[in-house]
């Protein structure tokens, strides 16, 4: 069997002997035997906020992944995000999987997670107005009585896609970013907080909790955007990570999840708050392999393949 990669190629760059190939968004020339989105549609400018791109982006992996197994019947890909190509057949396509597509479909949608971890961690208040009126009525009333910017998210988003930062001063033009007929859940912009991030990878019934980093988040055009992470976290901020991602990996197990996941929090006032749950590979991933890789342990990419051969076995 060779194991070929599918996503985002930071992530494979310390780990790419492990792979015969890969196919990716953008380009890098130390990945080797990389079929590239950029390079078939170099004008073209990926909007992850824009189903359309990525579906398309969907349909570039799969004609890929088609041409190698033409090649090659014994290639298999190992996903960067386990939750996209929901709507293919992955058995037929020879992609690999942990888990079935309802539990990824939990997980990566912020509202429902929320409301299942409310009674189990910290949860900021949420509202969820549904439509653009509603969202600036609402806006508009509050700010009568105060001046709080609000962060506005849809349910499905990664890597800041789908976040919306609003404020007096620019709701008018935020409001055309936003969809007429869609439910946004509405927060209070928090201020003077530390957004922190834990790896985690269950398998057999156990959990294990890698080192916390601290997420570096800048705004771009009133949008969150992630840009990097620092594992410099003081010892009592790590402990304090472990201890809530604790709590919610029991719910992990409970609902039957495996392999790698991330879970990004906030820390305001010496008080943890749970954000959301990435069930897949993330950016700070490829960092968090070279801190393994150092310490000569298993990365996070040697654990998820070993899964991923060890559950679909039967399907070979």
């Amino acid at each position: 069997m060779d194991i070929y990669f599918i996503g985002i190629n930071d992530n494979i760059l310390q780990t790419q002997n492990n792979f015969c190939g890969s196919i990716t968004v953008k380009r890098n020339f130390d990945t080797k035997n990389n079929i590239c989105f950029k390079d078939v549609y170099p004008n073209k400018s990926i909007d992850y906020n824009n189903i359309a791109d990525l579906n398309k982006i969907d349909k570039f992996f799969i004609k890929c992944a088609k041409k190698i197994i033409k090649k090659n019947p014994n290639a298999y890909f190992l996903r960067y995000n386990e939750h996209n190509l929901k709507h293919y057949n992955l058995q037929k396509y020879h992609i690999l999987s942990a888990n079935k597509y309802h539990i990824y479909n939990l997980l990566n949608n912020k509202f429902e997670i929320r409301e299942r971890l409310r009674n189990i961690t910290n949860i900021l208040h949420y509202d969820y107005i549904h439509g653009k009126r509603k969202i600036k009525n609402y806006l508009l009333k509050h700010w009568e009585t105060e001046n709080h910017a609000y962060v506005l998210q849809e349910k499905f988003g990664f890597a800041g896609a789908n976040t919306y930062i609003f404020t007096k001063n620019n709701y008018r033009q935020q409001l055309k970013k936003l969809k007429c007929f869609t439910t946004y859940c509405i927060s209070i912009l928090q201020k003077n907080t530390l957004p922190v991030n834990i790896h985690l990878f269950i398998q057999n019934g156990h959990v294990e909790y890698f080192k916390p980093s601290q997420q570096i988040i800048n705004t771009d055009k009133n949008q969150m955007n992630y840009d990097g992470a620092m594992f410099n976290l003081s010892s009592s901020t790590e402990n304090l990570v472990k201890k809530e991602a604790k709590k919610i990996g029991e719910f992990l197990l409970k609902i039957g999840y495996q392999g790698v996941l991330g879970i990004d929090f906030i820390l305001s006032d010496n008080v943890l708050y749970f954000m959301e749950i990435n069930a897949r590979f993330q950016t700070s991933t490829a960092k968090l392999n070279e801190i393994l890789l150092k310490k000569g342990e298993k990365t996070l990419f040697d654990k998820q393949i070993n899964l991923l051969i060890k559950n679909n076995k039967k399907e070979f």
